[in-house]
């Protein structure tokens, strides 16, 4: 009896060692296998579609955006995909209303991907798309600062989000506005930015503190709207300004012409985080070849239509900077260029308003 109670006691330890070994296999497998659902989540970053359908935004109207929307088009044509990779763009006309509306139609027609131009587009996109639908953002300044990207090289799988930046760094500008117009005894620079714009924000924080670090005197002055800009800059006294930074802003950018004609009239410089300001009017400023930063752009769609997983797209930066000095306002100031400036700068006028 004690033996047959002894052999059944072996048999259910062994039955019992099969089993936990069974289902640690089981296991194993489940986890090496993920369901059907959690394929789908990474195969969405990746496209396995002949033809696709980008919907691409623009906010606002101006040349800068009409060359990189032209270039963008011309490099999908040039590579022969225009009937592979048809783009829809839609422009906002500067309403940030209708900017919503236009990237929420996208996602309700279940376009493949959304291309917006600039922050707050890539900003809404963000928010509207919510992880589901991937973005491939044009001349965002800050991707980081704007919490679209956790770094320049990973894209973050909860918002599926990569691209290019064209940031004029604080620093190049700031530098260069000494070595032009070196800060008197006295004055002080004046940093103009949007309140209610993110990339604005974000290189005005970028000057404060280059400023701060170098032991620049300065003076921080918010706006909310260009004609508050304006009001602004009609109170500042040439006596106590040394030149005034107006930080990256699309709404004053394509709007700059009163202003810059408002500080020039008072004598004070201005320099511009975006060349478009100088065409307005502003002293000086560098520029990028926005015609680049739309190739750029295309190239990364035309890599992930290629099947590229969008979490192998660091973000292209673009770095190329080129002077440009608005001749007749220069000539306005009396400002005389040191000759290294002189020698590496492209001239331009303002253009009419």
């Amino acid at each position: 009896m004690k033996k047959l109670i002894a052999l059944l006691c072996v048999l259910a330890l062994a039955f019992g060692l099969a089993a936990c070994s069974s289902n640690s296999k089981a296991s194993e497998e489940t986890a090496a296998e993920p369901s059907g659902e959690e394929t789908a989540e990474v195969v969405g970053t990746v496209n396995t579609k002949d033809v696709i359908t980008v919907g691409f935004v623009q906010l606002v109207d101006m040349a800068d955006a009409q060359q990189m929307h032209d270039s963008f088009l011309k490099t999908i044509d040039d590579a022969g995909l225009s009937d592979k990779i048809v783009v829809d763009f839609q422009s906002a006309s500067g309403d940030t209303g209708t900017m919503s509306t236009i990237i929420q139609g996208f996602v309700d027609n279940q376009y493949d991907v959304v291309v917006p131009m600039l922050t707050p587009p890539t900003q809404a996109a963000v928010s509207i798309c919510g992880g589901e639908t991937p973005i491939i953002f044009m001349s965002v300044v800050d991707p980081v600062y704007s919490k679209i990207m956790p770094d320049l090289d990973t894209v973050d799988p909860a918002i599926l989000a990569t691209g290019t930046s064209n940031t004029i760094p604080a620093d190049l500008i700031i530098t260069t506005a000494n070595d032009i117009t070196p800060i008197e005894e006295g004055k002080q620079i004046v940093i103009m930015y949007n309140t209610s714009q993110n990339n604005s924000e974000c290189t005005m924080n970028a000057a404060k503190s280059f400023c701060e670090e170098n032991g620049f005197p300065y003076e921080v002055i918010g706006y909310a709207d260009v004609t508050d800009a304006i009001t602004q800059a009609q109170s500042l006294d040439p006596a106590t300004t040394a030149y005034v930074y107006v930080t990256l802003d699309s709404i004053i950018a394509s709007n700059f012409n009163q202003l810059g004609q408002i500080l020039a009239d008072a004598g004070i410089p201005v320099y511009g985080a975006a060349d478009a300001m100088t065409t307005g009017g502003a002293f000086c400023s560098y520029g990028v070849d926005y015609g680049t930063v739309g190739e750029m752009t295309a190239q990364m769609v035309i890599e992930w239509y290629n099947g590229t997983p969008l979490e192998s797209m660091p973000c292209q930066q673009y770095s190329d900077f080129t002077l440009v000095i608005n001749e007749g306002v220069m000539n306005q100031l009396g400002v005389t260029l040191p000759e290294s400036y002189a020698a590496e700068a492209t001239y331009v006028s303002t253009n009419a308003a």
